[in-house]
């Protein structure tokens, strides 16, 4: 009895690990699948970078409920015109606050031709949906009044 109780513990014990192993944290995740979209041609990814998106975003700005793709993309296709080229993760700070959701603030370094470069801030909130995080919520925030 007492081997079939541990057995039953030590395999609960390596698909535990199995699972939280297949997850990235929400801090890789960010930096490593998502905000490296962003550093080619991001306006070729778009479809791509939907994905890191539930279906619908809330955006805080003006406190709109959006379809993902309708929302990024025109955002992407807006800054293309004004001649963005690419943009990369300067400053990132997370804040787990359960297994589930966590939020970002993010200061983004943006390149525009004839060499121009700006930055600007960002937060984001993702929960984790079907063992994948997705970016629900956005805001834009002054960098310097978020320690970015």
């Amino acid at each position: 009895m007492r081997y079939s109780i541990a057995l039953v513990l030590l395999v609960a014990g390596f698909a535990m690990a199995e699972d939280e192993t297949a997850v990235p944290s929400a801090n890789d995740w960010y930096k490593s699948e998502y905000a490296t979209l962003y550093g080619d041609k991001p306006w070729d990814k778009v479809d791509e970078l939907v994905s890191h998106f539930s279906e619908s975003v809330h955006d805080h700005d003006d406190g709109q409920q959006y379809n993902t793709h309708e929302w990024l993309s025109g955002g992407i296709e807006e800054w293309k015109i004004d001649g963005w080229i690419r943009s990369e993760l300067a400053n990132l700070d997370v804040d787990q606050l359960n297994p589930s959701t966590a939020t970002f603030k993010a200061k983004w370094r943006d390149y525009y031709s004839g060499g121009n470069i700006s930055y600007e801030c960002g937060w984001y909130l993702a929960d984790m949906v079907e063992g994948k995080w997705l970016i629900t919520e956005y805001a834009t925030i002054a960098c310097g009044e978020h320690g970015l």
